[in-house]
């Protein structure tokens, strides 16, 4: 072998590295670029399925509360209805005394006029 040939193997090889170093780099980029997207379609999902629960933890809390919501309310509505009834048990006995005092209200006013 002369110089010459050996001179072209040196750049041959060097022509093979550099196109192995160029596939590499490539390979490295489109491994990266799918990582990245395999990365984000992950993030996404996580995200959809987070936004998922909350909204579904957040219905039962609404309905939770609403139904203690009603709850209270009916309570309320019963109180109402029996402090009702006892004020209505008590009109008869109220009348009869505002009468009595009406009544004595006039007999002193009667009874100063004599």
């Amino acid at each position: 072998m002369n110089r010459s040939d050996i001179l072209l193997q040196v750049k041959d090889a060097e022509s093979k590295a550099q196109q192995i170093v160029k596939e590499a780099e490539d390979k490295q980029r489109s491994t990266v670029t799918a990582a990245r997207r395999e990365a984000a379609t992950r993030v996404n999902e996580a995200d959809e399925k987070l936004r998922a629960e909350y909204d579904s933890r957040f219905a039962k809390e609404r309905e939770s509360i609403a139904s203690e919501k009603q709850a209270y309310l009916n309570k309320g509505k019963e109180e109402a209805a029996a402090i009702k009834a006892k004020a209505e048990t008590k009109v008869p006995n109220v009348i009869t005394h505002l009468m009595q005092s009406f009544e004595r209200t006039l007999d002193v006013a009667a009874k100063t006029n004599d």
